[in-house]
């Protein structure tokens, strides 16, 4: 590989590291937040609906930006908003206030969604779906240190807030990258589009039910991860577990989410991205029945693991089938994943806050499983409805 993809590989990578720990704040630290803003859980819970209200309401505009101005400067755009959510979500303690930095955030992570494709695009041209998996991975490492450093810092009676400030070294890195590294500028005029973009082409039986399960499978998978993460600690403390190992089940989750998209870059070499949505879905959904059903703490454990190792890549492989499909313009593929998944993100807090008002902790997982089964079936008409070759 060139230096230069090197470095637009290395600045994909760490931007989806960077939103991986930005996107589990809330989560990983939800009976904090709560303690620190003197609000109820289903207010302070809204801090994750700002953050998928500003990914929703402004990754068009950036899929959009990425085509007209190029990715690095909308990547620089991103990581600087990232780095101000992290810092005022502690440093001015005020739930509208976190709110508006959430918002920030969220436009920070639609960043992500348009830029880093098309920078794997790039780097990795014959190994899309691989780059993708293992961007993913990044994402899931992310998610991993976020909840490790909170919990870290509840050991060692520290502030569980320091963790963010720790994490604003990746911006940092990452804005002192930008300036070294280049992009064609015209990636997206005709002429260009072979030379540089060299995705292989998904083709659809039908159009309308192939978009249609896109959407409403990525809607309900991120409903699914949404629910994990927002409530897994808040749920773990209410088995009795302390505080700091019920960040520590969150991070379990989060390392089976990133040993599976490491496993997985291998596998979806060999494996159809279709055929490993669909699996991963029935075995995640299994796992958490199961660790249900059983009602152990140590199966907990388990149970998450494996539900993160089989989940934690299919975001990714969401990504990498609109792509194929809309091959030609790939932040536009990216856009319509993420407004999808970030309108899951914004319903399931307001939905789930509602829930668990009524009915207790022990009801989201409930919602985790009925999302889960609605992915399932949106897997199965996917699979059903494109090809690997056009129709001669």
């Amino acid at each position: 590989m060139q230096k230069n993809y090197r470095l637009i590989a290395f600045l994909a990578f760490a931007m989806y590291f960077l939103t991986g720990t930005a996107g589990i704040v809330v989560g990983s630290s939800l009976p904090h937040l709560v303690k620190m803003y003197g609000a109820e859980l289903d207010k302070v819970v809204l801090l994750g609906s700002a953050y998928a209200f500003g990914r929703v309401l402004t990754v068009y505009v950036t899929g959009r930006l990425v085509e007209n101005i190029g990715p690095l400067k909308v990547l620089a755009g991103g990581v600087i908003l990232i780095a101000m959510f992290l810092v005022g979500i502690p440093t001015i303690v005020n739930l509208y206030a976190g709110m508006a930095f959430a918002f920030l955030g969220g436009i920070g992570m639609g960043a992500q969604d348009t830029v880093c494709p098309v920078l794997l695009s790039i780097a990795f041209r014959e190994h899309y779906a691989g780059a993708m998996s293992a961007g993913q991975a990044f994402f899931g490492l992310g998610n991993f240190t976020t909840p490790f450093l909170v919990g870290v810092m509840l050991s060692g009676k520290l502030p569980f807030y320091y963790s963010y400030y720790i994490l604003l070294i990746v911006p940092i890195v990452i804005l002192i990258c930008i300036p070294f590294t280049k992009v064609n500028k015209n990636i997206y005029e005709k002429d260009q589009i072979q030379e540089e973009e060299k995705v292989k082409p998904l083709y659809t039986k039908s159009r309308i039910p192939a978009y249609a399960a896109i959407i409403i499978g990525d809607i309900a998978y991120c409903a699914v991860v949404n629910g994990i993460m927002t409530y897994t600690s808040s749920f773990a403390e209410s088995l009795g577990i302390s505080s700091s190992v019920s960040a520590f089940m969150l991070t379990v989750y989060n390392v089976g989410c990133f040993a599976g998209a490491l496993a997985f870059v291998v596998i979806l070499r060999k494996v159809k991205e279709q055929t490993v949505l669909l699996f991963n879905s029935m075995v995640a959904l299994l796992a958490i029945v199961i660790m249900l059903m059983i009602d152990k703490v140590v199966f907990y454990f388990v149970g998450l693991l494996i539900a993160g190792f089989f989940l934690g890549v299919l975001f990714s492989v969401y990504v990498t089938i609109a792509a194929r499909i809309d091959y030609q313009h790939i932040s536009r593929a990216g856009s319509l994943i993420a407004i999808a998944g970030g309108a899951s993100d914004i319903l399931t807090p307001i939905i789930t806050g509602a829930m668990v008002s009524l009915w207790g902790i022990g009801v989201s997982f409930k919602y985790v499983i009925i999302m889960s089964v609605i992915s399932i079936a949106a897997a199965i008409v996917l699979r059903m409805n494109t090809r690997e070759r056009e129709k001669m």
